[in-house]
């Protein structure tokens, strides 16, 4: 394989991609990703660690859930309904999983009473509407689910193909190819990475002065030092360090992937 740079600004942020999914279906998937979150809180030990790349236990996997939650609202500009909700930090997981679902009920109500394409604060230089924090708080229910799916030894609920693929453009694109860039993180060598799944390519540059991704959309296959392939939602999760290295295929230099995935660990801690 040979390495390729794509044509992307200095941060490595291109203009944000229309949402693969309908407004209203992500905001009935996010309740439903914090159900099946509770759900499996009923079956876990509160000190389970979560696997993969996390590093949390169960209590602090659902409590970080409901920091970005707030963290969401307060961005939105509705801290002020989140404060007078808030109560001393809870240290059992029956009740930082009650003040996450509140959360969750809050987040949602505000969404209910704002189009997606309405003007609001991101950190994301490239998009300032309300569909950034739909897609974002999504993709957190979603991955922080399975992580406590995982510590209770349950079967993972799968994730529908569409959600995994805009899962992977996220993380890419908006993790790691602004957040990256904004916490002053480079590569130690120069390497490239593409990924396939489901006809969907994208491909990373990374060397010392900055990372780029771009999401190839003329049919034609990246050309990378090294490559990943797999169904969806193993690349998705694979991408957020909840599955091994086994759950995906690999093929070229896996130097080049081993970085990409450490640089990815670095954007998202």
């Amino acid at each position: 394989m040979s390495r390729s740079v794509p044509e992307e600004p200095e941060s490595g942020c291109a203009a944000p991609p229309e949402l693969s999914i309908d407004h209203g279906r992500m905001l009935d998937l996010i309740g439903v990703e914090g159900q099946l979150l509770t759900a499996a809180t009923h079956d876990v030990h509160p000190d389970a660690p979560v696997g993969g790349a996390s590093g949390r236990t169960a209590t602090e996997t659902v409590r970080y859930l409901s920091g970005v939650c707030e963290d969401a609202l307060t961005w939105m500009g509705a801290a002020e309904q989140a404060r007078s909700a808030a109560v001393p930090e809870p240290a059992t997981l029956r009740a930082v999983t009650r003040q996450c679902t509140a959360r969750l009920a809050e987040l949602l109500a505000e969404f209910g009473t704002r189009a997606p394409d309405e003007a609001c604060p991101t950190w994301w230089p490239e998009e300032h509407t309300v569909r950034f924090w739909v897609r974002r708080l999504l993709h957190a229910a979603t991955v922080h689910r399975v992580d406590v799916q995982t510590a209770a030894a349950v079967e993972m609920t799968p994730i529908d193909a569409d959600v995994a693929l805009d899962g992977i453009d996220e993380v890419l694109r908006l993790w790691l190819g602004y957040r990256l860039h904004a916490v002053g993180i480079t590569s130690t060598r120069p390497c490239s990475v593409g990924l396939s799944t489901a006809g969907a390519e994208w491909l990373v540059y990374a060397d010392q002065r900055r990372t780029v991704v771009r999401r190839t959309t003329d049919g034609k296959s990246v050309s990378a030092d090294g490559l990943v392939t797999g169904d969806p939602a193993a690349v998705y999760l694979w991408l957020w360090g909840r599955l091994p290295d086994r759950a995906v295929r690999t093929a070229g230099d896996r130097d080049a992937i081993a970085q990409l995935w450490g640089l990815l660990r670095l954007a998202t801690r």
